[in-house]
């Protein structure tokens, strides 16, 4: 009886999961732009990431909407607080992005994108440069999503 009820229970769970009606918010299927030029200011690593997520909209196709793109980012790590000796406790990383993006008929947009997140000091300076490369990696992915979910819905 037990075993009837576990295995109905499972594939129950299994058939409304599978149909959930849940769609990805970026389809590629459903990408309505094109990037004809990228051009990059400032944080070399934060551009780097940008524009390797970027380029894959850099087709030349028939898409409607074809922008040329410029991107100013910025890097910050701030002490958020001490310890009672005066070493840092904790750090704010913020990666902020000012994107121009404009059209072939000449109409310019701008928007600005920042992400942050606290880093806790380690007592190894190495873990927590590696730590902080982690951190920055994953806000300017972060902000990539933002400028495709921004260009795909303009």
């Amino acid at each position: 009886m037990k075993r009837k009820l576990k295995s109905i229970f499972v594939f129950s769970l299994l058939l409304l999961v599978s149909h959930c009606g849940y769609t990805p918010l970026i389809n590629s299927e459903k990408i309505n732009f094109n990037i004809n030029s990228l051009n990059f200011e400032g944080d070399r690593e934060i551009n780097n990431i940008l524009s390797k997520n970027l380029n894959v909209y850099k087709k030349p196709g028939g898409n409607e909407n074809n922008y040329n793109i410029f991107i100013t980012s910025n890097y910050d790590k701030t002490v958020v607080n001490r310890d009672s000796s005066g070493d840092p406790k904790n750090y704010n990383i913020s990666v902020k992005t000012d994107i121009k993006y404009v059209l072939p008929g000449g109409n310019e947009s701008s928007k600005s994108f920042e992400r942050n997140i606290s880093l806790a000091a380690q007592n190894k300076k190495i873990t927590e440069k590696k730590l902080e490369s982690k951190y920055k990696k994953n806000l300017s992915n972060q902000i990539s999503q933002d400028i495709i979910f921004l260009l795909s819905n303009n």
